[in-house]
């Protein structure tokens, strides 16, 4: 059969619009909702989301061509190429209606940022590939087996059921073996754990040579044994990579990917953001000079790694180089970023100053208001606000009399400033 009769007839022609409109006009907003600016595993990560709505096109349409080939008993003819030769012609199409579903979302993305450099995670993609294919031969089969207004209704929706439910289930890491997971990474200073890319793959792999074994073996009791041997492995694999993982696994990205400049401060940041570092780098010496003005301790390497190091601070993965995000990442890196062990364990009085704390360092770092108290809250920002209109000395005393309430359970923070009526803990 020629290409052109192939793509003609084939019911994956007929769905393709459909599938493009249901992406662009139903899932797009879901799609962009979170993409990291020119980042591209988050444009890929993003992109996930469409997945377990396009496989099951794939699932529906494979079983539409399985019952294509029952209907013409192709089977009871000469046998002059085997099952999955014949097979492999009708799920191509099939198999390139997924990958124009996941490009209309790579595309949605890919407008919601434009990555500047860098390379598209294209172990992701193999994984979009793998799983599109093995949903596509599992509709096919079932299309051989069942009549068309069962089979293709019932691959629509046992494909759904199955790439999109365990995702609301627990243990969390179950939702990783159907799809990866990876739907809500990254910010920029995370990269895409391999693990959840290769649990799905695994899985997937292990249904398309499942699928390709009854396409070609004639034994009906071997192709089952086979078979359930095939899938049992798969699971057993896909679990074991994705066993432990957590909603959204990341990796930390590596810091030899950071692009630094100056000296005071020298700053680092990702390479999506390099192009601001001149403006990035000057507003953190501003704001370094009036953090040091207050009494505080700014050390001269400000870094966008997490686990900065000996001499230097973190300063946040913010992915928008504004001149607020610069400044209230500067003064955040002053104080704890996780509560003491101890609060896991009974009552942590020191939560109440991480607000009122946080809010005085931007403030005083030159942040606006209106961002500082987006971050951390109306009242916080106005205690710190009224905090700020005492002499400098007496500010400086009472951040030192209320920081060290963040680091254990017992200290109690002093939040009221003598001869002002700023409430607080006492």
């Amino acid at each position: 059969m020629r290409w052109r009769t192939v793509l003609r007839s084939s019911s994956a022609t007929w769905l393709a619009p459909l599938l493009a409109a249901f992406v662009a006009f139903l899932v797009r907003d879901d799609l962009v909702a979170g993409v990291t600016a020119g980042y591209w595993p988050s444009v890929f990560g993003a992109a996930t989301f469409a997945l377990p709505f396009v496989t099951p096109a794939c699932a529906a349409a494979g079983a539409w061509e399985g019952s294509r080939i029952a209907r013409g008993n192709v089977a009871t003819w000469a046998p002059a190429r085997g099952g999955l030769a014949i097979a492999w012609p009708l799920l191509l199409p099939v198999l390139a209606l997924g990958l124009l579903g996941m490009a209309v979302a790579v595309a949605f993305t890919l407008t919601a940022t434009a990555p500047a450099g860098g390379m598209p995670p294209l172990s992701v993609a193999a994984m979009w590939l793998v799983v599109l294919l093995a949903n596509a031969m599992a509709g096919f089969l079932l299309g051989r087996k069942l009549p068309l207004v069962i089979a293709a209704p019932l691959a629509l929706i046992l494909s759904f059921v199955l790439t999109a439910y365990p995702a609301t289930l627990e243990p969390l890491w179950l939702r990783h073996m159907v799809t990866g997971g990876v739907n809500g990474c990254c910010s920029l200073d995370q990269t895409i754990n391999w693990r959840p890319v290769a649990s799905a793959t695994v899985l997937a792999l292990a249904v398309i040579l499942a699928a390709a074994l009854a396409l070609t073996a004639t034994g009906k009791r071997a192709v089952r044994l086979a078979a359930t041997g095939l899938l049992t492995v798969g699971l057993l694999g896909s679990g074991a990579l994705a066993y432990g993982l957590p909603a959204t696994p990341t990796t930390p990205r590596s810091t030899t990917a950071l692009t630094c400049s100056g000296t005071e401060p020298q700053v680092c940041v990702w390479p999506e953001l390099s192009s601001h570092l001149p403006t990035i780098q000057r507003v953190a010496a501003d704001t370094r000079q009036r953090l040091q003005h207050a009494g505080l301790n700014v050390p001269a390497k400000l870094t966008m790694a997490e686990h900065a190091g000996t001499g230097a601070q973190y300063i946040g993965s913010w992915e928008q180089a504004t001149a607020d995000n610069v400044r209230i990442g500067i003064a955040a890196g002053l104080l704890p970023a996780n509560p003491p062990a101890c609060a896991d364990r009974g009552e942590f009085p020191g939560e109440v100053a991480f607000g009122p704390l946080g809010a005085w360092l931007s403030l005083t770092a030159g942040a606006s208001k209106g961002e500082v108290a987006g971050r951390y809250g109306q009242q916080e920002t106005a205690l710190a606000a009224r905090i700020r209109t005492a002499p400098a000395a007496q500010q400086r005393a009472w951040f030192q009399r209320n920081e060290p309430a963040l680091h254990n359970c017992t200290t109690k923070p002093q939040l009221k400033l003598t001869g002002q009526t700023a409430g607080g803990a006492q």
